[in-house]
């Protein structure tokens, strides 16, 4: 799990969130756990219930990760307006 890789994955989102004032950023990419956390972050978002629903978003983060790394590894995404972290099982 190379950090680089797991990053461009994110971008491949986090570039439709930037219109909305929200993105991602990347917390952790443990290659010894496998295990991916992302917070998505809100602080210029001018309207939090605009950007993508959480679960579409999960899903979103989920496979542009999937379609980059080979491995298998959790996700686990924090989403504020979700009030929870969202692990994932490994994809």
């Amino acid at each position: 799990m190379d950090h680089d890789t797991v990053t461009a994955a994110l971008d491949e989102v986090a570039v439709l969130l930037r219109s909305d004032g929200a993105d991602l950023v990347l917390v952790e990419a443990n290659p010894k756990t496998a295990r991916i956390e992302v917070i998505l972050e809100l602080r210029d978002a001018h309207c939090a219930e605009c950007i993508v629903p959480p679960d579409l978003l999960f899903e979103m983060v989920g496979a542009a990760l999937g379609r980059q790394l080979r491995e298998e590894f959790e996700l686990v995404l924090r989403d504020p307006r979700s009030g929870a972290s969202r692990p994932s099982p490994a994809s």
